[in-house]
């Protein structure tokens, strides 16, 4: 006797229609999901309490009514709190934090300028991007223990964009 071998799924095979419209159920359905992620995450509203707020006329983050620089400070949005994040990313925001004005002259290289508007590395500590982006964080960590050792600005952006330049894509 001949042993006839069957396939398992006949059907499947012989219906191609049906494999093709499968698959583009499914094609479409995964860019939906994704692309409904990365517009999430681009326009998603900044978290409860990271506005600057006054308390009896006294300025607690940032008031524009009050001083020049808390004026200048109000053009340019604050840093998130360091104590939400852990681990590097904690430390990269309290960088941040005490020393924006470095951050603020130097170039990321993730990749973020194109992707989410960031014009400068200070940005990525702007919102919750700094906080998983390893090359956000190495950089910010680099460019203070350059600054803390004394190099000028110049230097550190030469060194940053040696280590990091070949990384963005």
């Amino acid at each position: 006797m001949r042993n006839k071998r069957r396939p398992i799924n006949r059907w499947w095979r012989r219906n191609k229609r049906v494999r093709l419209v499968s698959l583009g159920v499914l094609g479409v359905t995964m860019l939906t999901v994704g692309g409904g992620i990365l517009i999430w995450q681009i326009f998603a509203p900044e978290p409860f309490g990271s506005a600057p707020f006054c308390i009896n006329g006294k300025c607690c983050v940032v008031c524009p009514s009050s001083t020049k620089k808390n004026a200048a400070l109000a053009e340019d949005p604050l840093v998130l709190d360091p104590l939400q994040f852990i681990g590097p990313a904690r430390e990269a925001y309290i960088v941040a934090k005490q020393d924006p004005a470095l951050l603020a002259k130097l170039h990321c290289y993730c990749g973020c300028d194109r992707v989410l508007g960031h014009k400068n590395l200070l940005d990525c500590y702007r919102d919750y991007h700094g906080a998983s982006c390893e090359i956000c964080t190495g950089e910010a960590m680099d460019a203070a223990e350059m600054a803390k050792e004394g190099s000028p600005v110049d230097q550190i952006r030469d060194a940053l964009r040696a280590r990091y330049a070949h990384r963005e894509q």
